[in-house]
Order: structure tokens, then C-alpha cells, then sequence
């Protein structure tokens, strides 16, 4: 077993309390599962490297599962979700696929979640790449294959306070008043095998809609900024900065630690207007036509951050595609762009606080990677001490001057 396959037979446990057995399409393991009479799941591409879970016998589920959880940005990806598209609709997936997942008979997720919704349902489960943060997104269909929603369950602590974090924020934004971009409605709310279990809408996202424009995306930050009442105060008056500093302090005696204290302290103390922000607006998290915004994944909602962090966030994931060093190089420059834009300004963002918006964003994404050990889980974008501190020493360079040249 690699670390993949370990990760999916815990899995099995979380979701079919009755325990998952890995195994070949065929010989002992399949004999010993239809005994039990379970369920067959398909780890897709296989079980060294899992991305999604279909159900081996439910052709409209399994192609369902495909094209909603495929990412499709690029050629290599459609021809991918194309491919296993054809193969699932055609019935032949099960013959190329030779991983299986089997399930023992028992009462499992797809039980809970059919008695939470009163109503028969399959699932499709999408794992993706290795992470801290990483957790099971469930696909909720009716048997025909059409939509019912999505499930999201925690499998450790820090998956846990995500899921309870965006059950909270489902709610308050239930209440909240967004003019153009659309939020998921939270559908149900409760436990499963003694861990926090969510399920909400699906949102109307497919061939009409797309990634946001420039001018969309910062019309949909801007009016996130205002879920919170703006306000604006100097960098060492805001109890953002005060809680960011407390964040750093709890990473104790980690070497990161230090410079990012450093850098906090010796930025200039600018006012800044202070909102609401996603956390972790991405191209992944984020639809768009000419006039809504669809947006997903709340679990990183904070009511108190400088106006703009969402934007750069959104950028800095756009500018990394292609590669760590030269995105961030890219991004030093992009990012500025957007914070200097019109609408940014309505926000209340001054050009002579770019670069401090912008240093204070990295340090809290360092910050947040440091306590969710996204570093040790893999990923190169996450090794802060790589890219991230070399990029801060230059920013508060350029805050300095800015906030010196403010007239």
C-alpha cells in the first residue's frame, strides 16, 4: 500500500462504517465481497492515485460524477473527461478499470444521506490531489443521474472545523443580501460516523457559465468585502492585524515564525478599509456569466480582512498554473493591477496601501498553511519558506515607499 491507497481504505471507513476492501475486478476479493453483498466502487484513474469514487454499476451516476467534478481547463483534461465519459456511458469503464473499492453490506453514507433527504439517491465522491484540507466532496443523484446536491464530510480535525465553518457560513449567508452572485442553500446539517456531515445545493453551474472575467471577478469581491460592514482603520488600530499577530504567535518555535512576525510589524501603518472575504476564491470555487457570480466553498469566510484579499488570492492560484516562481514573479505585478483598479476603489482602497494589502495577504496565507501543515501533506505552492518569504521581503520594499509617497 502507498500513501493513496491507505488514504482510501480509511476513507471506506469513515463513509461505510462496515469497512471497504481494496481489490482487482475479479478473484478472491470480488467472491468475498458479493457474499456480503456490498456495493463495488471504481477509484478512477486507480487506487495509487485516486481523484474520484464512481459506483461500478450505475452507468448515469458514474458519467454524471465525471463531468461534475472534471476541471476541464485544459485540452488534456477535456480529452480525459471525455474519454472516461464514453467509457462509463458505454458500459466498458468497468472492464478498463481494474481498482475496486468494494463496500460491505450495512447502513452506510448513501443510507444516511438518502433518510437526511428523504429520498433515494447514488453517489459519486470526489478525493482530489493530496492535502491537509483535503475531504471527501460527495455528488447527490437521483438514480437517473440528475443533481440533487452535494455532501461534504470531515475525516479529521482540521476537515472538521472546515465543515462546521461552512455550515456557519451557509447560514449567515442565507441571511445576507449578495445583488449579483448566487451562494448554495444549506440543505442539511448533522453527524455521520461521529463526524460533521454537510449537505447543500447545487448551484445552476455548466455550459453557460465560466470563469469570471476581470470585471467580474472584482464585482463579486467587492461585494463580498461588503457581507461585512466596511470600515476603515490604520493597520495597528484593527483587530485584524491584532489577530493575526495572536495566529502567528501559536505557531511557537517553527523558524517560519519569526519573519513573518517581522514583516507584520514592519509594515506602514496605512489605513485600510476592512470587510468579509471568502478565504479561497478560485477558478475552482467561482462561476460566472455576464451578470451572476456562482460561488462555492465557504469554509474560509472571515467577516474582518483588508478589502482586495480575494482578489489577489483568485489572481495569485491563476498565476501558478503554469509554474511556482515565475506565477508568483507575475503575480508581484498582476495583483498591483487589480488592487489599483476602479472598482477596488470603491471598496476604499487607496494605490498607496497596494503593496501593504498585498504583503499582509501573503502573510496570512503563510500563516494558514503553517497551522494546517499544508506543507508536509505536499505541494510545492505551500512551502512558504520557498517562494512566499522571498516575495514578502520584496513587497515591504515597495509598501514603504508607497505609503512615503502618498501624495
Amino acid at each position: 500500500m502507498n500513501s493513496e491507497t491507505t488514504y482510501l481504505t480509511d476513507l471506506a471507513a469513515v463513509l461505510w462504517p462496515c469497512g471497504g476492501l481494496l481489490g482487482p475486478g475479479d478473484g478472491a476479493v470480488r467472491r468475498m465481497a458479493h457474499r456480503n453483498r456490498g456495493n463495488q466502487y471504481l477509484p478512477v484513474p486507480n487506487a495509487h492515485n485516486p481523484r474520484v469514487i464512481l459506483p461500478a454499476h450505475n452507468r448515469s451516476a458514474a458519467t454524471r460524477g465525471i463531468t461534475s467534478f472534471a476541471q476541464g481547463h485544459s485540452l488534456r483534461e477535456r480529452l480525459q473527461t471525455l474519454l472516461l465519459t464514453g467509457a462509463f456511458a458505454t458500459g466498458i469503464a468497468p472492464l478498463l478499470l481494474r481498482d475496486r473499492l468494494y463496500v460491505g453490506a450495512g447502513p452506510g453514507i448513501e443510507h444516511a444521506l438518502t433518510t437526511a433527504l428523504d429520498r433515494e439517491l447514488a453517489i459519486a465522491i470526489h478525493v482530489g490531489p493530496p492535502r491537509a484540507n483535503r475531504k471527501p466532496v460527495l455528488l447527490l443523484l437521483t438514480p437517473g443521474g440528475r443533481t440533487i446536491g452535494y455532501a461534504k464530510v470531515a475525516i479529521n480535525d482540521l476537515t472538521s472545523r472546515l465543515v462546521r465553518a461552512e455550515t456557519r457560513a451557509l447560514r449567515h449567508l442565507a441571511e445576507a443580501t449578495l445583488r449579483d452572485v448566487t451562494v448554495p442553500r444549506l440543505l442539511y446539517d448533522g453527524e455521520w460516523n461521529g463526524h460533521p456531515l454537510l449537505v447543500q445545493e447545487a448551484l445552476p453551474v455548466g455550459d453557460q457559465t465560466d470563469r469570471p472575467t476581470r470585471h467580474q471577478l472584482l464585482r463579486c469581491v467587492t461585494q463580498i468585502v461588503g457581507l461585512a460592514r466596511v470600515r476603515e482603520r490604520r493597520l495597528s488600530e484593527s483587530p485584524y492585524r491584532r489577530t493575526l499577530d495572536e495566529r502567528i504567535a501559536k505557531l511557537g518555535a517553527r523558524p517560519e515564525a519569526a519573519p513573518l512576525r517581522a514583516a507584520l510589524h514592519r509594515l506602514p501603518d496605512v489605513s485600510l478599509p476592512f470587510g468579509a472575504w471568502h478565504g479561497d476564491l478560485t477558478r475552482w470555487n467561482i462561476a460566472s456569466t455576464a451578470r451572476r457570480a456562482f460561488v462555492w466553498d465557504w469554509e474560509r469566510l472571515a467577516m474582518d480582512a483588508p478589502a482586495g484579499f480575494d482578489a489577489l488570492h483568485y489572481d495569485l492560484n491563476e498565476s501558478v498554473q503554469a509554474g511556482v516562481h515565475p506565477g508568483v514573479h507575475r503575480w508581484l505585478d498582476s495583483g498591483s493591477r487589480l488592487l489599483r483598479d476602479p472598482l477596488m476603489a470603491e471598496s476604499g482602497l487607496r494605490d498607496h496601501t497596494v503593496s501593504t494589502v498585498m504583503a499582509l495577504y501573503l502573510i496570512d496565507l503563510a500563516t494558514r498553511y503553517l497551522h494546517d501543515r499544508q506543507a508536509e501533506a505536499g505541494g510545492g505552492f505551500a512551502a512558504v519558506d520557498d517562494w512566499l518569504l522571498p516575495a514578502l521581503e520584496g513587497l515591504q520594499e515597495r509598501a514603504a515607499h508607497e505609503a512615503a509617497h502618498t501624495g
